[in-house]
C-alpha cells in the first residue's frame, strides 16, 4: 500500500485541513483524544486507530465542519467555553460527589461520556483518584487512559484551564474566593 493511502496519513492530514477550516470559528482549544491520541503518544493499544476524536472549544459551534467530510472518519465534539470552564469549576469547587453527580448526569442525558472525558483530560493520568470510574464498553471495563490527549490548539489557554480544575479548592473555598474575586476562570 502506497504511504499517502496509509490511515493513519489521513487520519493526520484530516486534521490539519480541520484546523485550518476552525480558524474562522475562534477556537479557544481543539484537542485530539481518544485511540489516535493514545496511538501518537506510544500507547500500543490493542489495535490500529480507526477515526479522529476531536473535541473543539468555541462559541461559534462549527455545524459545517462537523459535516464535511475529510476523507477518515472524524468525531468532532463542540464544547462552549461555559460549557468546559463549567466542568472546570465543578472539579475545582464541587464535592466530589455533586462533580460526578453532574458528569455522569451528563452521559445519561447525552449517551455519550463526552463531559467525563474532558474531565479525565483536565486532571490528568490521575483522573481515578478524582473518583472517576473508567468507562464501560459493552458491560466490561475498558482500561484505556482517557486523560491522553493532544493539543491541536490553544495550547496555553488549555494549560490555564487544567491547572485551574487541578487546583481543589472544595465548597468551603468557594464563598472565599467569591469574596475575593478569585472565583471565575478567566477565558
Amino acid at each position: 500500500m502506497p504511504e499517502n493511502d496509509h490511515p493513519l496519513v489521513c487520519m493526520l492530514s484530516a486534521i490539519e485541513r480541520i484546523k485550518a477550516d476552525l480558524m474562522d470559528f475562534h477556537p479557544k482549544a481543539l484537542l485530539l483524544f481518544g485511540s489516535l491520541a493514545r496511538h501518537l503518544s506510544g500507547d500500543p493499544g490493542d489495535q490500529l486507530p480507526n477515526d479522529v476524536d476531536l473535541l473543539v472549544v468555541t462559541n461559534n459551534t462549527p455545524f459545517l465542519i462537523m459535516q464535511r467530510d475529510y476523507g477518515c472518519v472524524v468525531e468532532l465534539h463542540s464544547f462552549t467555553v461555559n460549557r468546559i470552564v463549567g466542568i472546570a469549576r465543578s472539579l475545582r469547587y464541587d464535592s466530589r460527589p455533586a462533580a460526578l453527580a453532574k458528569l455522569y448526569g451528563r452521559v445519561l442525558a447525552r449517551e455519550h461520556a463526552i463531559d467525563v472525558i474532558a474531565a479525565a483530560m483536565m486532571l490528568g493520568s490521575g483522573y481515578g483518584n478524582f473518583g472517576i470510574e473508567q468507562i464501560e464498553r459493552n458491560g466490561i471495563t475498558d482500561p484505556r487512559d482517557y486523560s491522553i490527549h493532544r493539543v491541536m490548539m490553544g495550547a496555553g489557554w488549555w494549560d490555564r484551564l487544567r491547572r485551574y480544575a487541578q487546583e481543589r479548592r472544595g465548597p468551603l473555598m468557594r464563598f472565599t474566593d467569591k469574596i475575593v474575586r478569585n472565583y471565575d476562570f478567566e477565558a
